[in-house]
C-alpha cells in the first residue's frame, strides 16, 4: 500500500486513534533504529519514553556553526544575485 493511499484513512481517525498511531509509529521506528522503547512491566509508557529520550544524545548540525558551510552559502547567494542582475 502506498503512503498516499493511507492519508485519507488516517485523516478519518479520531484524535485518540491518531495519537495511538503516532505511538505505534514511534515504537516501530525506534525498534528499526535499535532502541527498545517498550516499558518493562507496568511502567507508564510515557515516562519510559521520556527517560529514554533524556538519556539519548542528540546531534544537531547547523551551517551557522561550520565556517566552510557559511562561506559556501554566502558564495551561492552572491552567485544567485549576480545571475539575477545579469
Amino acid at each position: 500500500m502506498l503512503l498516499s493511499e493511507l492519508f485519507p484513512t488516517v485523516a478519518q481517525l479520531s484524535h485518540q486513534d491518531k495519537l495511538r498511531l503516532i505511538h505505534f509509529l514511534l515504537l516501530a521506528v525506534a525498534k528499526e533504529e535499535g532502541c527498545n522503547l517498550k516499558p518493562p512491566g507496568k511502567a507508564n509508557p510515557a515516562d519510559v519514553v521520556l527517560q529514554q529520550l533524556a538519556s539519548t544524545e542528540a546531534v544537531v548540525w547547523s551551517p551557522q556553526a561550520d565556517s566552510a558551510s557559511v562561506q559556501a552559502l554566502s558564495d551561492l547567494l552572491v552567485a544567485a544575485k549576480e545571475a539575477s542582475n545579469a
